[in-house]
């Protein structure tokens, strides 16, 4: 089966612009390791009230006409050096930052909540 020339010009294209745009990628991969989301939304085990803050984050989220594409992560699962296992929990952080204002969690980190 003969593959037709537009297709291959097409691919050709495709590959193209991802050699050209990997690199910037991998650059702001690397500057946010933490997640690919603004919004991260940290809970742990049996934190009782994460199920009331996702609803509420969903519904701001759903009325701001934005995606629900945010990141979950299970505090106890960061490293003891990350700085995010010092917030409370639940947390919701844009851009690593605390959406209600409260200061990164500084060494020594205290227990979780």
């Amino acid at each position: 089966m003969d593959i037709p020339d537009w297709v291959t010009r097409a691919l050709g294209m495709g590959l193209a612009v991802l050699v050209l745009i990997m690199p910037a990628a991998l650059v702001h991969a690397k500057a946010r390791p933490e997640s690919v989301a603004p919004i991260v939304f940290l809970t742990r085990e049996g934190c009782v009230n994460t199920t009331t803050m996702r609803t509420r984050l969903d519904e701001a989220l759903e009325r701001l006409g934005a995606a629900k594409d945010y990141a979950v992560i299970d505090a106890d699962t960061l490293s003891e050096s990350d700085a995010r296992r010092g917030y409370g929990t639940p947390t919701v952080l844009f851009d690593n930052r605390d959406l209600f204002g409260m200061p990164e969690p500084a060494p020594p980190l205290p227990s979780p909540t």
